[in-house]
């Protein structure tokens, strides 16, 4: 994928294999795995028309985010344990869009503390690389 206008290719340390994405945080999505499945947990979307996040999927079987924290998930030690009860793994994933002229969405999962450090509407910079998407 070749990096968005104005994103700068000649970036120091990006390669030709790898795309630089500089935006904000569109969406955070948890995932949990059990019996061969995958199930969307939490996901938390930007609504640019009321400039707030939202939730459109929600972990039903555990109580794990106060309706203040569901537009703002930060997943603790607790949280984690609590949804580890349920699952047999869990994914945690963050997607990138730019603000550029030309708009790229760029996401992928990432550290639970990588997932823990932005929000909805953060600036946020990402590589991807290889198939692999890191927040930077």
């Amino acid at each position: 994928m070749a990096a968005g206008a104005g994103i700068g290719i000649g970036v120091a340390g990006v390669g030709v294999n790898e795309s630089l994405h500089r935006g904000k945080v569109w969406e955070k999505w948890i995932r949990g795995r059990r019996d061969g499945e995958t199930d969307d947990l939490h996901v938390v979307i930007a609504d640019t028309t009321t400039q707030s996040p939202y939730v459109t999927e929600r972990f039903e079987d555990a109580d794990v985010f106060t309706r203040s924290e569901e537009r703002t998930p930060v997943v603790t030690e607790e949280t984690k344990a609590t949804l580890q009860d349920h699952y047999d793994g869990l994914e945690y994933g963050v997607i990138v869009s730019t603000t550029d002229a030309i708009q790229i969405r760029e996401g992928g999962t990432v550290s639970r503390e990588a997932f823990n450090d932005v929000q909805i509407f953060d600036e946020a910079t990402a590589i991807v690389a290889r198939g692999h998407f890191r927040l930077l």
